[in-house]
């Protein structure tokens, strides 16, 4: 981000590719409910550091395949939008 808080075309592209990217891989609908969120995670590594669309997607992926190992059969519903990437 610049130092006016305003995101450069290299950096919304960067972002964009990672979304598009990680949607392909996963069989996601980039629109979807799900799309969104991965936006939404991508967007949070990118401010935690993360720049290329590869390291993104590895922080998205490390955060699902987290959450994912915590999941169990007959479980209750885990909540998604109280969700954070770990630090």
């Amino acid at each position: 981000m610049t130092t006016s808080g305003v995101f450069d075309v290299t950096q919304l592209n960067s972002l964009r590719d990672a979304h598009l990217d990680w949607c392909a891989a996963n069989s996601v609908d980039p629109k979807s409910e799900l799309g969104g969120e991965a936006a939404t995670y991508l967007l949070q590594a990118f401010n935690a550091g993360s720049r290329s669309s590869d390291q993104m997607i590895a922080v998205l992926d490390q955060f699902v395949e987290e959450r994912a190992s915590r999941v169990q059969l007959g479980s209750s519903v885990i909540p998604s939008t109280s969700d954070r990437l770990p630090d």
